[in-house]
């Protein structure tokens, strides 16, 4: 691959992420300072502020309007969630039990009767005064007192339904009639019944007629002489539109009910007691520790984002896939940069991250040199240099030389700064290159991998320390 600089720079995040994790020392090193610091200096201020008096008699004043604002909030929450579940109650039985509001609009049966009530009352011609006409108060009488429960509470009895709800089944109507432009009420009562069923209906209707012959008799004695005739009785079914409109009416009153119930138990929920006043040394040590894990966090976080601007804005090798794929080099082989243990978690780190290395540098060494034999096709001789530390490419020269016997290595320094190795360099067939990730960078390995390319010797590949 040439370096004509037209690499478009991808940031692997796995490779981020493994940065990130391999810092977790400085990491939590930082973090701790931060949380030592800024939970520090809030203990502080916060023990000063306590045992300042007027902050405390302003902490208490506060509390207490804070606590009175609380409890009356409660007590005003309790008592409307109380209600409304009373309501709640109230509708549910009613919507349950109610004949009206379990019937269909859509078939319903009505039973009527006509009711004609006539007084003795007449007109005396010529005379300036009349006698007192009690036809409109015995018809309000009739109207008033059928619908009352006291005449309903012997048919609620017979019929199995409650006076309540059967208050509901029954309508009386005056009668009127219209002459010219004016409406006069007539001597007329209609009774309405309406029901599920046309038996229960004329059922109803029979017993409101037979209450009549009881109730004129009263009505005779207190008010005035009238004569009761039904003069006409049917029974059909029908549909009632208005009937729907207020079944719909009174579910909805029943869900408006259950909404508010969970607004209030919400509202009561979210409610939160104010804090007792604490002691000096309890708010201290709270206030200490809430801001000590807030600064914790914040220097844990300012380290991961040092880190990652330091990752992404560094032209260092981070490792030997990185370098493949920005290079193309071929990677002859690894060597650990340290073949001491580093410890539990970043050995935990390596193998996640799939650094896995070879037992010895022995056997590392004999891997390379299988690869360079593999790829040196006719080289002879062989410069192993690189931009890391001379010793570093002496060592590799030196553990690869046994393995090589067919081939003359020539170890140098960084071509880019030893005027020897500039002059090896056409005295060779082909290069390797030892590099180091977080030492190594591209820009200079690019400028190494030009000046091969541009003495027409082969790249054979890399050896990276890692």
């Amino acid at each position: 691959m040439d370096q004509n600089n037209t690499y478009e720079q991808e940031i692997d995040l796995k490779d981020l992420m493994f940065a990130v994790l391999h810092k977790w020392k400085g990491i939590l090193l930082v973090a701790i300072v931060f949380a030592i610091l800024l939970g520090g200096v809030k203990a502080v201020m916060t023990y000063r502020d306590q045992k300042n008096e007027e902050n405390i008699l302003e902490a208490e004043e506060n509390y207490e309007e804070e606590l009175h604002a609380y409890e009356t909030s409660k007590e005003t929450l309790e008592r409307e969630l109380g209600n409304l579940q009373t309501d709640i109650e109230n509708q549910q039985n009613y919507m349950e039990k109610s004949v009206l509001m379990n019937m269909s609009p859509y078939d319903i049966y009505e039973a009527r009767a006509d009711i004609f009530i006539k007084t003795d009352y007449e007109i005396m011609p010529g005379m300036v005064y009349q006698n007192v006409d009690y036809t409109d108060t015995i018809l309000q009488t009739y109207q008033s007192v059928m619908t009352s429960v006291a005449f309903l509470s012997h048919i609620a009895e017979s019929t199995g339904i409650d006076v309540q709800y059967l208050q509901e089944l029954i309508k009386i109507e005056r009668g009127s009639t219209v002459i010219g432009s004016t409406s006069k009420l007539t001597n007329l009562l209609t009774v309405k019944v309406k029901n599920s069923s046309k038996k229960d209906a004329e059922a109803v209707l029979k017993k409101l007629l037979d209450g009549i012959e009881l109730l004129q008799a009263n009505i005779t004695a207190n008010i005035g002489e009238h004569t009761v005739n039904t003069v006409n009785k049917s029974t059909g079914a029908t549909v009632d539109l208005a009937l729907a409109d207020q079944q719909r009416e009174k579910n909805n009153q029943l869900i408006n009910l259950q909404q508010s119930l969970e607004e209030k138990q919400q509202a009561l929920d979210d409610l939160e007691e104010p804090e007792k006043l604490t002691s000096a040394s309890t708010a201290t040590i709270k206030d200490g520790i809430k801001y000590g894990v807030l600064g914790g966090v914040l220097g844990g976080f300012m380290m991961v984002f040092f880190i990652c601007v330091i990752f992404v804005m560094s032209d260092k090798m981070y490792s030997s896939k990185e370098l493949r794929r920005r290079s193309g080099i071929k990677v002859l082989g690894i060597f650990p940069v340290s073949e001491k243990k580093s410890g539990m978690v970043n050995n935990l780190l390596n193998r996640l991250e799939g650094k896995i290395y070879s037992a010895s540098a022995e056997e590392e060494a004999a891997l390379i040199a299988a690869n360079i034999c593999n790829y040196a096709n006719e080289v002879k001789k062989l410069l192993v240099t690189g931009t890391i530390d001379e010793k570093k490419i002496a060592e590799v020269t030196h553990l690869l030389a046994d393995k090589l016997p067919g081939m003359e290595l020539v170890s140098g320094s960084n071509m880019l700064k030893n005027v020897e190795t500039i002059k090896a360099l056409p005295t060779c067939d082909g290069v390797v290159l030892v590099e180091q990730a977080g030492v190594s960078t591209y820009g200079m390995m690019g400028q190494e991998i030009e000046k091969v390319r541009d003495l027409q010797k082969e790249m054979i590949g890399c050896v990276v320390f890692e």
